[in-house]
């Protein structure tokens, strides 16, 4: 019984110092956030810091945000959006001029279905809320 949990024991030291050597060695990756900040969004901006903390929970991760119409800040380990209230109309066309667009690993949209057209940001995951 003593050779079992010796070889039990064993085994459980290299697994787990296996996991944190895999989990150290993992790169951060870099999620580019945009909020649309236009009139059709203030029926569900409520919703938007849930939307934010739920992609700045993620491990090993750093975020840069901003809105279609302004960046609000670069790259930091969490989503912080304050003092932007829904305004004019939207326009994603100076999205792919953000410096963050080509430097990120993932690129997320939260927007509404009746802002703005979408179907220029292929490489986007779109986030739509609903009123």
């Amino acid at each position: 019984m003593k050779p079992l949990a010796i070889w039990v024991a064993v085994v459980a030291v290299v697994l787990g110092g296996y996991a944190v050597v895999t989990s150290m060695l993992r790169e951060t990756s870099r999620v580019f956030v945009v909020v649309d900040s236009s009139f059709p969004m203030e029926t569900v901006w409520s919703q938007v810091p849930a939307e934010l903390d739920a992609i700045d929970g993620r491990d090993r991760a750093e975020f840069a945000l901003a809105t279609e119409k302004r960046a609000i800040h670069s790259w930091q380990p969490a989503l912080t959006l304050t003092g932007i209230e829904p305004f004019a109309p939207c326009t994603f066309d100076a999205i792919e001029t953000y410096p963050e667009v080509a430097e990120a690993d993932e690129l997320i949209l939260i927007t509404t279905a009746t802002s703005c057209d979408t179907s220029a940001l292929t490489d986007w995951k779109i986030i739509e809320l609903t009123r």
